[in-house]
């Protein structure tokens, strides 16, 4: 079987961090910007080698902007 990693919805997404703060692995990181005129943080893959494709970021956003793929 293989591995997923998280993938992000940057429409969708609203930039809140729940994701964030949600991934016991510390995967994700507030740095993607430029993507909206306010120049949000948005959150970033930043250690795609340590993300275990658990899913727990993608049940926590409450906007569900987050998916898992191989």
């Amino acid at each position: 079987m293989e591995k997923g990693i998280a993938h992000i919805d940057y429409p969708v997404c609203m930039a809140c961090g729940v994701c964030v703060a949600a991934c016991p692995f510390n995967c994700l990181e507030l740095s993607k910007t430029d993507i909206d005129k306010l120049r949000n943080a948005y959150p970033a893959l930043a250690m795609e080698h340590k993300c275990t494709g658990c899913g727990i970021c993608a049940k926590a956003c409450p906007v569900d902007s987050i998916s898992i793929h191989p």
